[in-house]
């Protein structure tokens, strides 16, 4: 069983596409925490308490991969998930290497997103 209020990091810098996703994790019950890119999220002082990122692999001044990667040799080793609008081989392959979980394709986003988020938070214990 999911906790209550698991807490969610979203990094998107696409307006529609942060906001479609925060109202599917509202409506499943995750609190979100949302950036609209990855040095707005670098910038914080303090990193946000979190169960999950959920990070967006093409934005401005800086990718996925590369904010994970930052996020890591900072201390910030909550488990992570890239999304991106297309998933290759060599993609997948680096982001694997950087830390991330899963690589999830947009548009299967609704279904896949829910199950993956619900196994990280699960096997986190919290």
């Amino acid at each position: 069983m999911r906790p209550h209020r698991a807490r969610i990091v979203l990094v998107e810098d696409n307006d529609a596409v942060r906001q479609s996703l925060t109202i599917l994790l509202r409506t499943r019950g995750y609190a979100v925490e949302q950036y609209r890119h990855g040095i707005e999220l670098l910038n914080n002082r303090v990193l946000p308490e979190a169960d999950c990122l959920l990070i967006d692999y093409k934005m401005p001044l800086i990718n996925g991969i590369e904010l994970l990667d930052r996020l890591r040799k900072n201390g910030f080793t909550i488990p992570a998930l890239l999304i991106t609008g297309v998933v290759s081989t060599t993609l997948t392959a680096r982001a694997l290497s950087c830390g991330f979980v899963q690589v999830i394709e947009k548009p299967d986003l609704d279904a896949s997103l829910i199950e993956h988020i619900e196994r990280l938070v699960e096997s986190a214990g919290k």
